[in-house]
């Protein structure tokens, strides 16, 4: 997972200003391919902001959960982090928050088939990142640098 997070604060960082370059200086891209470029750019943007990733992984390792279970799962996330990015995916329809009538109320948090599908979509990010930047990020390691969830959104 920190393979995958390094991937992520570093992509965010160069991604931006190298999509943002590539659409204002490149006059060859089509109005689809710029409108393309812009999407994966804010689709990028929502899956970088903090605790937005371990929240996926950790619902992906096992689901449903509930919310203590899911602060339990993600070292260091406080219960304000943790409630923002559930209802930021919720809204995003990439979980679904099941209430049961009880007394007292369970609620429980589940992937839906858009989030398995970003889940697995991650998976094989990091895969990729283990195969091609793993040297890089395991020297980030070794060298005790800390390594945040995400980058802070702005």
């Amino acid at each position: 997972m920190v393979i995958l997070i390094y991937l992520v604060v570093n992509l965010d960082q160069v991604g931006i200003s190298y999509l943002s370059k590539l659409i204002q200086e490149n006059q060859d891209l089509t109005k689809q391919q710029t409108e393309d470029c812009l999407l994966f750019h804010s689709a990028w943007n929502n899956l970088a902001r903090t605790w937005t990733l371990p929240v996926i992984h950790a619902l992906g390792l096992k689901q449903p959960a509930r919310f203590n279970e899911l602060k339990r799962r993600i070292v260091g996330i406080s219960a304000t982090s943790l409630a923002d990015r559930l209802t930021e995916l919720e809204k995003r329809k990439i979980i679904e928050r099941k209430v049961y009538p009880e007394t007292p109320p369970r609620v429980e948090y589940a992937l839906t088939r858009k989030g398995l599908e970003l889940h697995e979509l991650l998976g094989q990010l990091g895969e990729w990142v283990k195969r091609w930047d793993k040297p890089r990020a395991m020297a980030i390691e070794s060298s005790r640098e800390k390594v945040h969830p995400l980058a802070k959104a702005k």
